[in-house]
């Protein structure tokens, strides 16, 4: 990985201790004590005697090229000026890794309404009694992250930690620090299991970039219950609308439709589908407007459906509509940018479902103006607006050992 160094280090914790934050906001965090910047309140963990961690985390700048970023993190995304990261080219234990520690935080009182971008689009959510710590990443195979809450100076020895992010970079990931905090504690993202070998690699590396934490307050904090679960959607509903074009309904829901799947490269060099976002994807060629829909299924509460798409043709687009109320009302909800000047390669995006029963969604290839225009789209699913996590994780789970059982 080609990176330009700095050749510095976080700063360790400071003898005489670490003084504690005022403000939610002095954890925000984007270029990590640069020069002429503004104060990070992070720092490596200070290992003493073998009770810290392993590996530091070393400030660098510039971002690496877009084939390596494909390569090792699976994605063509970069950090933008200084970001911080970490690794080692040897193979190592499982559990030995590289703790970046927030300063101190007397207590934490959660916020009352969450403002959220995403996909370009501001969203407010009521969280009540929860912080949230934010922050981009990139992770080589098998490299995993997470956010955990300890007593200052504990160590290992943590009151609570996230689940880990694995794939999905750059992110970014949204983690719930659960529930009013009534002690002084200090925030943790660990960066862990860089025991990737093989194909004459080894170890891993993490990069970590645009750190934020909210909270409604951080001194004199009140208690407020942790939020209530989450409501799970229907099965059915994960059924549908979880595609990535290798089984299932969507497999059955393009035929006829003039889409196709496809498991490697089509069309010609100049306006085809060059590459491949994981393994089937569908697709639709030229002439006129090509259209399949997932339907019916309800949505419990509030999601945000996500995909990806391709398309290397001038004016041709994708959009989206949702159908309700037996086809009476039809809302167009997406409809893709215009066209980059650097148009091979898939952009993944997503827009908001409300909490209620649909007939349908439908995609659209429209403007396939010759037999040379293509549109492709991969990787449909849902995700929690808040969490940045699939919604449908645990009924796939539920479902697949359904399938199983009836097999046997």
């Amino acid at each position: 990985l080609q990176i330009n160094f700095t050749n510095q280090q976080l700063l360790s914790a400071s003898l005489l201790g670490q003084y504690k934050i005022r403000y939610p906001c002095d954890l925000c965090c984007q270029d990590f004590d640069a020069f002429l910047t503004p104060h990070c309140r992070w720092r490596n963990e200070w290992t003493i005697c073998g009770s810290g961690d392993e590996f530091d985390w070393v400030r660098a700048k510039n971002p690496w090229g877009e084939d390596e970023g494909l390569t090792i993190f699976g994605t063509e995304d970069t950090a933008n000026g200084y970001f911080i990261m970490t690794g080692t080219t040897k193979k190592s234990h499982p559990e030995f890794s590289a703790m970046l520690v927030s300063d101190p935080i007397q207590c934490q009182q959660g916020i009352d309404v969450r403002k959220k971008k995403v996909n370009r689009k501001i969203y407010h959510s009521t969280v009540p009694g929860d912080g949230i710590l934010s922050f981009k990443y990139w992770t080589s195979p098998g490299v995993k992250i997470r956010a955990c809450v300890r007593k200052p100076g504990a160590g290992k020895i943590y009151e609570w930690c996230g689940d880990d992010y694995v794939t999905g970079d750059p992110g970014p990931a949204n983690i719930t620090i659960p529930g009013s905090i009534l002690y002084t504690f200090e925030l943790v993202i660990e960066a862990r299991n860089f025991n990737y070998d093989a194909f004459g690699f080894q170890g891993g590396v993490c990069i970590i970039d645009d750190i934020a934490y909210e909270a409604k307050a951080v001194y004199n904090c009140l208690f407020e219950p942790h939020i209530s679960p989450l409501v799970e959607l229907p099965i059915e509903t994960c059924q549908t609308l979880q595609c990535a074009f290798t089984d299932g309904e969507c497999l059955e829901a393009i035929t006829g439709s003039g889409w196709k799947v496809a498991e490697e490269p089509v069309g010609n060099y100049h306006t085809g589908i060059r590459k491949l976002l994981e393994s089937s994807y569908a697709y639709a060629r030229g002439t006129g407007t090509r259209v399949f829909s997932l339907g019916k299924f309800k949505i419990t509460r509030e999601a945000q459906l996500e995909f990806c798409y391709y398309r290397a043709s001038w004016k041709t687009r994708l959009t989206i509509f949702l159908t309700k109320d037996e086809g009476e009302n039809i809302t167009k909800i997406y409809e893709s940018d215009p066209l980059e000047a650097y148009p091979h390669k898939w952009k993944c995006d997503g827009v908001r479902l409300k909490e209620g029963s649909y007939d349908s969604v439908e995609f659209r290839g429209e403007k396939l103006l010759t037999e040379h225009s293509y549109l492709a789209i991969d990787q449909i699913g849902l995700a929690d607006p808040l969490m940045g996590t699939s919604m449908c994780e645990k009924q796939e789970k539920g479902y697949s050992s359904s399938d199983n059982k009836s097999l046997s």
